[in-house]
């Protein structure tokens, strides 16, 4: 998907990032910790499954600066709950030892996966995952490094900062080649948009395409439409990525136009934005049928 270079927001929040002092891209991601105790992915209390959990959908890594000092790959051992509709509830690290564990978690929290099943019903389940990393060492450095300063931010207790600069890296998620995972990326801003217990405003224009793409789709369920719609929504969610009704909306249009796994992971973003409980536990039904693969009555659900 192409994204355009320059947002309204971005545009003042970039040239405050490139004025703010150089971050120590370590301070989340520890460089290279000590090897720890074997801490084993034991199963569930119970009967076991037939079926163990099966990853069909993954995200990538985030690298920050201190990542990329060395070329070596790694493989990171992680434990994850899976619960019965594929999506994992826990992650951690088995061992410790990589400078990419953290990073390795992050990206295994918004995986999603075929779910474990016994006598045929899927049933939750922890499965050990090995997940290969290769740092993309050969890459232009992230200048501004607005991941670091991201990073850095959190560290100060400074959550205005850490906002803006987080928003700054969602603009090269899947554009530079060291920000593979988007999602941790939302999951953060919107943490710490509650947090300030007002999110920001959302810019007029913003607000006003994502109500007109709401509107259109309440009266157009076709694909292509749709595909188009989640579009619009994708470019509102760089400016305004705190927008939780975007999110639901464009779970709908993404669930009308074939992108499941995206709908899945925009109904988790809403979740985390929104606090309304009757709204929460409509998403809990979206999140069912779009688990089933039922995408019609999900859409329903979201774009109401």
């Amino acid at each position: 998907m192409n994204r355009p270079c320059v947002r309204p927001l971005l545009a003042l929040v970039l040239p405050a990032l490139l004025l703010a002092p150089a971050a120590d891209a370590r301070i989340t991601y520890k460089p290279k910790p000590s090897p720890a105790a074997a801490a084993p992915c034991e199963p569930l209390a119970g009967p076991a499954p037939d079926v163990a959990p099966r990853a069909r959908d993954r995200v990538g890594i985030n690298f920050t600066a201190g990542m990329l000092t060395t070329a070596d790959s790694a493989v990171v051992q992680v434990c994850a709950l899976v619960d019965s509709l594929g999506l994992v509830r826990q992650a951690r690290i088995e061992r410790a030892g990589t400078p990419y564990d953290s990073a390795a978690v992050d990206a295994v929290h918004w995986w999603q996966f075929e779910p474990a099943r016994r006598n045929g019903r899927p049933v939750a389940a922890r499965v050990s995952i090995a997940v290969t990393v290769h740092p993309p060492v050969d890459a232009d450095p992230l200048t501004p490094d607005v991941l670091g300063m991201a990073l850095s931010a959190e560290a100060a207790n400074d959550p205005r900062g850490a906002l803006e600069a987080w928003t700054g890296t969602l603009a090269r998620a899947g554009v530079h080649p060291t920000l593979g995972n988007e999602w941790v990326i939302r999951e953060r801003i919107l943490r710490l948009a509650a947090a300030l217990g007002a999110a920001p405003a959302v810019p007029a224009e913003a607000m006003d395409g994502a109500r007109g793409a709401h509107n259109r789709m309440q009266r157009d369920l076709s694909r292509a439409t749709n595909a188009d719609l989640a579009r619009t929504l994708d470019q509102v969610l760089l400016e305004a990525p705190w927008y939780a009704d975007a999110y639901r909306w464009r779970a709908s249009a993404r669930a009308a136009s074939g992108q499941r796994a995206g709908a899945i992971r925009d109904v988790l973003c809403y979740q985390i934005a929104t606090t309304d409980s009757a709204k929460l536990a409509l998403s809990d039904r979206a999140l069912t049928e779009l688990a089933k693969g039922d995408t019609l009555s999900a859409l329903t659900l979201l774009k109401q």
